[in-house]
């Protein structure tokens, strides 16, 4: 069929009305099961999208934005989308969520349905690397990634400074006197050559970063007391730091690359009876809220979460509303909130 598949199409070849259609499509309407699967699986068949922009052009939008994530299982997630949510909300949008999970394929697992759900444009939280020079952001709708993924020219990006970030933190533990420091949540695989010649990646930017703190303090990586976590939760913290003192290490510190993992962490320590931060200081990244009530409180890299949300935002809003300019890279700042698990 040549040309652009037109919802004509769709209901020609599936031997129902154009209201159909448009009821599969808005999920409004009642319809037989069988009928709503001959539909969807004709659009699948004919490669049918919705057409945003001439929606947005007779409609004037749908002032909605969507929002690409993960998951919650972290409690970032679910504070990142609370930000995202209450922002958008000020700028009188309202915001659909949907998540892909950490086990698929990523972003391009709800890209079909980001079709149906009609928002205006996406914002897609990218946990692992674009395949194929980000082809998955060339959408007929505007787009911004956040994360610590390369895009390629093809979408705005919101990312993190994170291998400033554990550099400054790993520096400030030396100078206050630590000489063994672990890092908890480093990539799997890879080499310190290649860690250090990494463009992206939450993990390998921020084990970094790490590597670059104890070099400007003439110190080399210890790789036992590196421990890459699968899973950036509480329990990979509580297996990653039982897997690091089993080992016979007795580092000065641990910096743990979320603060779930700190969380976690700290509960495999205190349960050893190692005080903190008396006989071994523990740091995060994120700075959530429950860091601050942990026992003891929990010191944490800020990476300025409401400025990272906010700014993702506007962008999409400038783009969703006219801007057409080359894409755009934002780099928040940071900072460190010293709590009672370290002696900064």
């Amino acid at each position: 069929m040549g040309g652009r598949v037109t919802i004509k199409d769709v209901a020609r070849e599936a031997g129902v009305s154009i209201k159909t259609v448009s009821n599969v499509l808005n999920n409004t309407g009642s319809m037989r099961p069988e009928t709503r699967q001959r539909v969807e699986e004709t659009m699948r068949r004919l490669g049918y999208t919705v057409n945003i922009s001439a929606r947005a052009m007779r409609g004037g939008g749908t002032r909605l934005i969507g929002l690409g994530i993960f998951d919650f299982s972290q409690p970032f997630a679910p504070y990142l989308a609370d930000i995202a949510i209450d922002y958008a909300r000020e700028l009188q949008y309202g915001v659909i969520i949907n998540t892909y999970g950490q086990g698929g394929e990523g972003i391009p697992t709800i890209i079909e349905d980001t079709y149906r759900l009609g928002a205006d444009g996406w914002l897609f939280f990218a946990e692992r690397p674009l395949l194929d020079e980000g082809a998955v952001l060339e959408q007929p709708y505007p787009v911004v990634v956040m994360g610590d993924y390369l895009t390629y020219g093809k979408a705005d990006l919101v990312t993190m400074p994170n291998a400033e970030a554990l550099a400054h933190t790993t520096e400030l533990l030396v100078r206050g006197g630590c000489r063994s420091i672990s890092l908890l949540g480093v990539p799997e695989g890879l080499t310190g050559a290649e860690i250090m010649a990494a463009a992206e990646g939450t993990r390998t930017l921020r084990t970094q970063g790490y590597m670059n703190g104890l070099a400007a303090c003439g110190l080399d990586v210890d790789w036992r007391l590196t421990v890459p976590v699968p899973e950036w939760n509480q329990a990979g913290g509580v297996h990653a730091a039982a897997e690091l003192l089993d080992s016979g290490a007795t580092p000065d510190a641990i910096i743990c690359l979320n603060d779930a993992m700190a969380l976690g962490a700290m509960h495999e320590l205190q349960r050893r009876g190692i005080r903190v931060p008396d006989d071994m200081q523990v740091i995060g990244f994120d700075n959530v809220p429950e860091a601050r009530y942990a026992v003891p409180a929990l010191t944490s890299i800020d990476p300025h979460l409401e400025d990272y949300v906010k700014k993702a935002v506007d962008m999409l809003i400038e783009r969703i509303e006219g801007y057409r300019g080359p894409a755009r890279t934002f780099v928040t700042d940071f900072s460190v909130e010293e709590r009672a698990s370290t002696r900064l």
